[in-house]
């Protein structure tokens, strides 16, 4: 078995598999179905998750994703030489605190919890 499923307790599903170089870990901690946006709020959804992903790239190695089913994914991948002892719990633990962190963004940038709305609109150079 190259891979095993494991679901936290507040719903969060992590897959945690043998990267197919035989050296690494990866994880993908799937943490909002964002298939239900639409409009405004999934642009600006979207755009938010890639501008997380580019800051992100440069510090702590992970990735932020949206796969074919439209679940947002928290992705990182480590060798697994550097696992050792509590080392992958730590690391398994902060990957699930980061993804916990983008489903409550997304779930504020998309209103989930009111009924506020809000139009995206391009400004013209110059305008402030």
């Amino acid at each position: 078995q190259r891979s095993f499923d494991l679901v936290f307790d507040d719903d969060l599903p992590v897959t945690v598999s043998l990267h197919p170089n035989g050296t690494d870990v990866a994880i993908d901690v799937w943490c909002y179905d964002a298939a239900k946006l639409a409009g405004a709020p999934r642009t600006a959804v979207v755009d938010t998750l890639l501008l997380l992903n580019q800051t992100v790239r440069s510090g702590q190695p992970f990735a932020i994703g949206l796969d074919s089913r439209d679940f947002v994914v928290v992705h990182a991948r480590q060798a697994m030489n550097q696992l050792q002892g509590l080392a992958m719990g730590a690391w398994l633990t902060w990957l699930v605190d980061q993804a916990r962190r983008v489903r409550a963004l997304i779930r504020t940038l998309s209103f989930e919890s009111g009924r506020l709305t809000y139009a995206l609109t391009a400004s013209s150079p110059g305008e402030a």
